[in-house]
């Protein structure tokens, strides 16, 4: 990792230090708004409020596994939300997903995990999913809702 730090820019992602650090994230290649990046999940993601992205991506899982959740939705006319689904994924895989997909990631039994992600051009503004409601990620990041929801303690 300490090489990685010093050839490529790393982040880490906690929620505006709500949590621990749950994510380190390496930008590998950025170009005209797309990008290649290197993940490392070490823990569930810091909100415990599913969100989704503002780029279709393709996430190709090298090593470990993790937990998705997405929303089920009861279907036409109402596409009223029933409950969430919950699959394990383990590398390796290769996913694509657009902009919209909903979800929220955790750890398996304390595990981690590695995935390089391919990101194209954002079609959308991104942010959390709280009671059926889409929140702009700038706006969730500030608000009260995001201390009530934070999934660490």
């Amino acid at each position: 990792m300490k090489l990685l730090d010093r050839v490529f820019r790393m982040e880490e992602i906690n929620g505006a230090e709500r949590c621990p650090t749950y994510l380190y994230r390496w930008t590998l290649l950025k170009f005209r708004g797309r990008g290649v990046y290197l993940h490392h999940f070490v823990g569930d993601d810091w909100s415990l409020d599913l969100h989704d992205h503002p780029k279709r991506f393709i996430s190709i899982g090298l090593w470990g596994k993790y937990r998705e959740t997405t929303p089920r939705y009861c279907g036409a006319p109402c596409h009223c939300l029933v409950d969430e689904k919950v699959q394990i994924f383990r590398a390796p895989w290769i996913r694509t997903f657009p902009a919209e997909h909903i979800h929220r990631i955790s750890m398996v039994d304390g595990g981690e995990c590695w995935t390089l992600v391919i990101v194209l051009k954002a079609v959308r503004p991104w942010g959390f999913w709280h009671l059926g409601e889409f929140i702009p990620w700038r706006k969730y990041v500030g608000s009260e809702t995001a201390d009530k929801m934070k999934a660490c303690q």
